[in-house]
């Protein structure tokens, strides 16, 4: 309960604009802002989420899978029904080498959404989980 009342004061984190450049081993990534994975952080989220999707997302700028999942796993946890964050694990896992995990995150992820552009997403990186496998 600590933890999250800590992390509640973490609001005034501002969002990365997906400006910044990337590092070597993240050259081709999408900017969760804009592009494929943009609108994920649009809402009302907990400002706990909202930090810990900031956390996630330096994380993947730097190429520190094992912490995006990390954050992403406490954003989850905090919201379990939140496709967006299932989303972005899925697509972790992917870059993780691990399209098994990817799909059923995904799967997960389809359960929870309404939202026709998140589904048509979470459907094409399903499609690209599943070549993998």
């Amino acid at each position: 309960m600590t933890a999250l009342l800590l992390l509640a004061g973490c609001s005034s984190v501002p969002m990365d604009d997906g400006s910044k450049g990337s590092h070597s081993s993240v050259d081709d990534l999408p900017a969760w802002q804009y592009g494929e994975l943009a609108r994920l952080d649009e809402g009302n989220h907990h400002p706990a989420i909202k930090a810990l999707l900031t956390r996630a997302q330096r994380a993947r700028e730097a190429g520190q899978w094992s912490k995006v999942m990390s954050y992403l796993d406490q954003a989850r946890q905090i919201e379990p029904r939140n496709a967006a964050i299932y989303y972005r694990q899925g697509w972790t896992s992917l870059q993780m080498g691990q399209p098994a995990q990817a799909e059923q995150l995904l799967r997960r992820g389809l359960l929870f959404t309404s939202d026709t552009a998140l589904q048509q997403r979470i459907n094409r990186l399903l499609a690209q989980a599943l070549d993998q496998q």
